[in-house]
């Protein structure tokens, strides 16, 4: 899956539950196991602004990590 700021609109446009169960999959994916007892904040605004302000650059270093496992 490539991830882009379109890919990012398209999650923060999900509800809560279903953009934290999207991203703990995603990382999972990765090979990460870093959020897999992580319990969903009650407010997800924090979140969704982080999400929000990622720049291209953010983005391409996130993915580097992912494609590395997430291990990092």
């Amino acid at each position: 899956m490539k991830i882009d700021k379109g890919t990012i609109n398209m999650l923060l446009k999900m509800n809560d539950d279903r953009l934290w169960s999207t991203l703990k999959f995603a990382l999972s994916r990765s090979g990460s196991d870093f959020m897999k007892d992580a319990r969903r904040p009650e407010d997800m605004s924090k979140l969704r602004a982080v999400l929000e302000g990622l720049t291209d650059a953010d983005i391409a270093r996130a993915c580097e990590l992912l494609e590395k496992g997430g291990k990092k």
